[in-house]
């Protein structure tokens, strides 16, 4: 997995759904707050850049394995000269073939992933993971091998599985007890919450995709996750905020101000104010 060559950058890829980069000194992250569509699995071996995920910031170091997944609102910076990784992006399709003919992940997981994104690696484990990797990529380009794309599902299912074990040993799941439908309408509803909140911020609009009540959406993603559906949609409405202010604010370091920017954002400035508490 890793080329002593550190100015060689080798690139696999598996149609529109896997890419393995190897010596990359960078990563496929935008430097503004965003989105991100795919699942990065991400190892270090040198170097240091800073990551952002929602508002917790962490900088990478050598031996740290990242996972960032589909929905996360992410941003990275600051790589320095030397920083050097090996690293997988995932397509939205992929990821959710790789769980699935699993029991479904705990929605607390995806809130778990929020902070517990990064993993520091011992030597042995390390090894381990070089092994793990150099398979992948084997099983992704072999010509020889009809089932390619089915292969490194499977692989990378044993990988979020081992992601997924971790949660369930280090934290206290409190859904534990609740209905698996439940968790199911929670999933979907976060599913769609992520693909719709620019355009679709009503409850009624994600209940109505539901086929149930908004108040009993309500009522079950509040039990399962602890905030309201009203809460979640009003949430990724200011995590997008903060991305398209982080954008202007760098932008007018070196450009004066436009004016049409300030009519279409001066309203956001309140708003941010009443549901945040501060200013960005």
């Amino acid at each position: 997995m890793y080329n002593k060559n550190r100015e060689t950058l080798e690139a696999y890829v598996l149609g529109d759904d896997f890419k393995y980069f190897q010596n990359l000194k960078y990563l496929p992250l935008s430097v503004y707050p965003s989105n991100i569509q795919s699942a990065l699995v991400v190892y270090c071996f040198s170097g240091k850049a800073k990551l952002n995920v929602y508002d917790d910031s962490h900088w990478i170091q050598p031996q740290e394995l990242i996972i960032l997944l589909p929905g996360q609102f992410v941003s990275f910076t600051e790589a320095s000269d030397d920083f050097l990784t090996t690293t997988l992006v995932v397509s939205p399709t992929m990821f959710s073939d790789a769980l699935s003919g699993v029991p479904r992940f705990s929605p607390h997981f995806f809130f778990y992933m929020r902070q517990h994104y990064y993993f520091k690696m011992e030597d042995v484990e390390t090894l381990s993971f070089v092994d793990f990797f150099e398979l992948l990529i084997r099983k992704a380009v072999d010509p020889e091998n009809q089932y390619r794309r089915e292969s490194v599902i499977l692989l990378l299912r044993i990988l979020f599985l081992d992601i997924y074990n971790h949660y369930k040993v280090n934290s206290l799941d409190s859904t534990a007890t609740i209905d698996v439908h439940k968790k199911e309408l929670t999933h979907k509803f976060f599913q769609l919450v992520m693909s719709n909140y620019k355009v679709n911020r009503s409850v009624t609009f994600y209940a109505n995709s539901l086929c149930i009540t908004p108040k009993y959406l309500t009522m079950v993603v509040k039990e399962v996750s602890g905030k309201s559906a009203k809460d979640w949609i009003t949430e990724y409405m200011i995590l997008e905020l903060k991305g398209l202010l982080s954008k202007r604010l760098l932008r007018r370091r070196s450009s004066r101000t436009n004016p049409r920017w300030d009519a279409s954002f001066g309203g956001t400035r309140a708003y941010r104010l009443c549901n945040t508490g501060k200013n960005i």
